[in-house]
């Protein structure tokens, strides 16, 4: 019974805070702006509203590369489209047995290194987000 009433009152003091949170928002809606600040408003504008103004991503994966088991390690690279460089990437792999060491841009490319931990081999694949710079 000692450790409900900790709970308990962790439970109700969150939801104080939530409530005082929508209270605050609340409020904050009302308000135009502050004082001396310019307003913020999103624009409403043919080229905000056109998709083709924005910028533009790909996502790039590689084939998948053999790790092999019993801790071998294998890097996997993806490498982006002539003109662009990545901003973002990642990997998968084949089993919960493979632990990512490494995932960072390198030029061109998104490289990914793993380490299997099983017996058997498995496989990585790198990713990458990539846009014109």
């Amino acid at each position: 019974m000692a450790r409900t009433k900790p709970r308990v009152l962790i439970a109700l003091a969150a939801l104080g805070v939530l409530a005082a949170g929508a209270a605050t928002a609340a409020v904050a809606g009302a308000v135009d702006k502050p004082a001396g600040k310019p307003a913020i408003a999103a624009p409403d504008t043919p080229a905000a509203r056109d998709r083709s103004a924005q910028a533009r991503y790909d996502q790039v994966v590689s084939d998948f590369v053999d790790v092999a088991g019993s801790h071998g390690n294998a890097f996997a690279t993806a490498t982006c489209p002539p003109g662009e460089v990545p901003i973002g990437g990642g990997a998968a792999t084949s089993d919960i047995d493979i632990f990512l060491t490494d995932s960072h841009p390198n030029g061109d490319s998104w490289i990914v290194a793993g380490t299997n931990t099983s017996s058997q081999t498995e496989s990585i694949r790198a990713f990458a987000v990539c846009t014109t710079p």
